[in-house]
């Protein structure tokens, strides 16, 4: 955002005052190329928004607008909520103009921050406001960011569902702030291929809700949810059960949603929901099994116990909700598979730290550490190595660093040791197929997939991952499909589903399909350079440019011949068919 000028005169009277408000700053993205572009259509553009989409939102939702920009505003608001609903009706308005998708015009980014701000007669300064414009600057193109307390402070009152955008570092702010991020196309969560139709679901599937953590303090916050993510990993793992992942399941994480709507959105049958309270070294756990369409409750149990004795909650929830329903519904009795159980409870709680830590950039060290924590506890606890193994392979492939290789070899080691500690577990399995692909080993990856799938068949990540062992085997038909059932698994699935679905579907020579599926991005960069190829080989030469541009600012680096290098593709002419499209593209060779 450009540097703001008040409205008011500077000879005004002075009328201090301070308390606490939501602020909403919002500012346009490209603004600075669409005035290169077309002076006069891009003023008159903004001047359009300004007085018929933001100020009237504005002043609906009880707001103020203190300070313009050329390309922006900042407004103040008494009500959170307020502020919030303003910011989505902006978006919505925008979008349902196409104002938000038209090349030929910008999109916008809104942050919202509340805080504490002082009022000098009509300016307002303060932390909320700082914060408020740095969080504009994560917002996604078309939509909104907000911070921890504006997350705390709307609750329940809305039905806007934000993703966790984790923990990140604003500039000129000393400590990391928890985000939350929201796309107009995604403001209540989409039901992307699941069945609307009660009666196309699944007889046999199940989603559980995070567990409510009702202990006192914050710091067993960890540990609730690790009792929810061992209990879907659990029933994931019996015969005949479709059961929802983990990242879909935490989507609902302190919502307070209907029973049938949840089971509508994400195309199961039954519900498990609870709730944990942990007091010293005493444990209360709470299970609920729930009938989605009917809200009826099939089976509740509620447990007492030493803490220790944590997984023997577990293992008996699992049986009695696999108990139920086989009674319910009449089949034949499913059979829970027996679980591998950590030997210390402190190295169970170290690695449910870092395996939620893994993939959040501000948290990558505190997984590491957290991991290392939990080998140094219990050398032998297989899902430790397992997600180290995760660790290692994120950091060669996803960060770009110049020992690349050295953490491949140091990934390879904790997946070896993973499925030494533990040879039935799908996790082991996965770890392994994931670090041995970028090394090289196709064959072993795609045979470590394929067991992790046989472990676990409702292992979406597996699904979504297995894709490129596909791919680079010459098979991206079978990527697509993979991938497209990991969606199935996964309804509110990560973005980079839709950097595997876009990459199989170039790969396959399918570059309207990737065009579409990689036109969905708006939070991570990297895909952005199939998505040129692809355009560049629809001959849609000007978005392909474009494109290219929007990829060369995140990464000025990249080189083709680089990447190329690092690509495990089985036959050099398929490779060779990726690089072209970057040819094409004008991404630098």
């Amino acid at each position: 955002m450009t540097e703001a000028t008040p409205n008011q005169p500077a000879d005004r009277s002075r009328d201090v005052s301070r308390g606490l408000a939501a602020i909403l700053a919002l500012d346009a993205v490209g603004f600075s190329g669409a005035m290169e572009r077309d002076t006069g259509a891009a003023h008159r553009q903004i001047s359009n928004h300004r007085d018929n989409v933001f100020a009237p939102a504005i002043a609906t939702h009880n707001g103020r607008v203190f300070k313009t920009t050329g390309d922006g505003l900042l407004a103040i608001f008494a009500s959170v909520l307020d502020a919030v609903e303003c910011a989505h009706a902006i978006q919505q308005t925008l979008a349902s103009r196409g104002e938000n998708h038209d090349e030929t015009s910008f999109a916008y980014r809104i942050g919202i921050d509340l805080g504490d701000v002082l009022n000098d007669a009509g300016d307002i300064y303060g932390e909320g406001v700082n914060v408020a414009v740095r969080l504009e600057a994560k917002a996604p193109a078309g939509g909104l960011c907000v911070s921890q307390r504006v997350r705390d402070a709307i609750g329940h009152q809305t039905d806007l569902n934000f993703r966790d955008g984790g923990m990140v570092q604003l500039k000129n702010h000393s400590r990391p702030v928890q985000i939350y991020l929201l796309h107009p196309d995604r403001a209540t969560w989409q039901r992307r291929d699941v069945a609307d139709d009660a009666e196309e679901r699944p007889p046999l599937s199940i989603a559980v809700l995070p567990f409510d953590d009702m202990s006192d303090g914050a710091d067993h916050a960890y540990f609730c949810d690790g009792v929810t993510e061992d209990l879907i990993t659990e029933l994931a793992h019996i015969p005949g059960l479709f059961v929802i992942a983990r990242h879909s399941s935490f989507a609902y994480k302190n919502q307070s949603i209907d029973a049938r709507r949840i089971g509508t959105e994400l195309g199961v049958r039954h519900l498990v929901e609870g709730s944990v309270r942990r007091a010293g070294d005493r444990v209360r756990i709470t299970a609920q099994l729930i009938e989605a369409e009917t809200g009826h409750h099939l089976w509740a149990e509620r447990y007492d116990r030493n803490v220790e004795d944590i997984f023997a909650v577990q293992d008996d929830v699992v049986r009695h909700i696999a108990e139920a329903l086989s009674q319910a519904l009449g089949t034949g009795k499913l059979q829970p598979q027996p679980a591998v159980r950590p030997n210390d409870l402190s190295a169970y709680e170290w690695v449910v730290r870092g395996r939620q830590n893994i993939l959040r950039a501000q948290g990558r060290e505190d997984a590491k550490e957290s991991l290392e924590r939990a080998i140094a506890i219990d050398p032998d606890l297989c899902d430790a190595h397992a997600w180290l193994a995760v660790y290692y392979y994120t950091d060669s492939f996803l960060y770009h660093l110049e020992n690349a290789r050295e953490s491949l070899i140091r990934g390879y080691t904790a997946a070896d040791r993973a499925i030494e500690t533990g040879p039935n577990n799908s996790l082991a399995h996965m770890a392994l197929g994931m670090v041995s692909l970028y090394a090289g080993r196709r064959a072993i990856a795609l045979q470590s997939l394929h067991r992790a799938l046989e472990l676990n068949p409702n292992e979406a990540d597996a699904l979504c991952l297995i894709q490129e062992a596909y791919t680079f085997n010459g098979e991206p038909e079978k990527g697509v499909e993979s991938v497209r059932t990991a969606k199935r698994l996964n309804p509110h699935y990560p973005e980079w589903y839709v950097w595997h679905l876009g990459f199989a579907l170039y790969c396959m020579g399918d570059y309207e399909g990737a065009a579409e599926e990689l036109s969905k991005l708006r939070d991570i960069a990297e895909p952005l350079r199939i998505l040129a190829a692809a355009l560049a080989r629809l001959g849609r030469m000007d978005e392909a440019r474009s494109v290219v541009e929007r990829f060369m600012s995140a990464f000025p680096d990249f080189s083709s011949a680089k990447w190329g290098a690092t690509q495990p593709f089985r036959n050099a002419a398929e490779l060779e068919h990726v690089l072209e499209g970057y040819r094409l593209a004008g991404l630098p060779a």
